[in-house]
This record gives C-alpha cells, sequence and structure tokens, in this order.
C-alpha cells in the first residue's frame, strides 16, 4: 500500500493538469546548507491562449519568472512580469534559459523533498485558472550516476 501513495506521489509531482493546463517534469535540484535561491524546472502546456500572471510557493519568500539574455558579451538575467503561453504549445522551463526562481527559500532543499508551486494562468478572455504543482527535488548528480548540467 505504501508502494502504491509513493508511486501515486511520483505521478502528480511530475504531472499536473486543470482543465486546460497541463504541467509536466516538475522538479527543482538539491540546495547547498545555507543557499538562500533554488530554482524549478517545469513543461507547460496551456489548450488555448494565455500567459502565467503569478507563481507563488510556501516555500520561498517569492518566486519569479527569470529569463537569461545575452548583453555586451555578457550572461544577464531579468525577471519577467508574465510568461507567453501560446495556445497547445509546451513551454519547457529549465536552467539555462527561462526558468522558475525560489527567491530566499525557508529550507534547505534535500533530495525526496517536495517543493509545492502555486500557478497562476491568465487566458486571452480574461477567465483565471490556478493549478497546484508539487515539484520533486533530486540530486545534483542524476540517476545511475549521470551528472546534470547547469
Amino acid at each position: 500500500m505504501r508502494r502504491l501513495f509513493a508511486l501515486a506521489l511520483l505521478f502528480f509531482a511530475i504531472h499536473a493538469d486543470a482543465g486546460g493546463i497541463v504541467v509536466n517534469d516538475a522538479s527543482a535540484r538539491t540546495t547547498a546548507p545555507g543557499q538562500e535561491n533554488a530554482t524549478v524546472q517545469l513543461s507547460i502546456t496551456s489548450k488555448k491562449e494565455g500567459r502565467v500572471v503569478r507563481i507563488t510557493s510556501s516555500i520561498a519568500d517569492s518566486v519569479e519568472i527569470h529569463s537569461m539574455m545575452h548583453v555586451n558579451s555578457m550572461m544577464k538575467m531579468r525577471a519577467l512580469e508574465f510568461l507567453p503561453l501560446p495556445a497547445g504549445q509546451t513551454v519547457k522551463l529549465g536552467s539555462g534559459g527561462t526558468h522558475v526562481m525560489l527567491i530566499s527559500i525557508k529550507n534547505q532543499l534535500k533530495a525526496g523533498d517536495s517543493v509545492p508551486l502555486s500557478i497562476s494562468v491568465e487566458f486571452a478572455d480574461k477567465s483565471k485558472e490556478t493549478i497546484s504543482v508539487n515539484a520533486e527535488v533530486k540530486s545534483l548528480t542524476g540517476s545511475h550516476g549521470e551528472h546534470e548540467h547547469h
């Protein structure tokens, strides 16, 4: 019974569907003691045109969507006010590009922990939807000894 429950939790950690929004592969990496910020990777698909207007988490003081861009031969990170969601297209958020940033995390993230996220989407017709997602915290080293690059 415990194994079934654990499998169900894992499924919901990597896949969430609320009506027109589907979130897959939500994960975060472990953090070092004293580390203040962390990133979350995920894929989000909306059946209709919309935009992510807010993300919150009980484990961080604030959550921002950041993009990376080249400015004068330097990589710069900047916060986005919203994230466009084209209808029917999957938007991937991950390291090295656009990503979710947890600001001032309250505790160290350890492998096996879960990061609760509440993702609010506003659609082109001005309707709104919020989906709850649990991102699984994974070790900095991938399974079977593979190394995940930042």
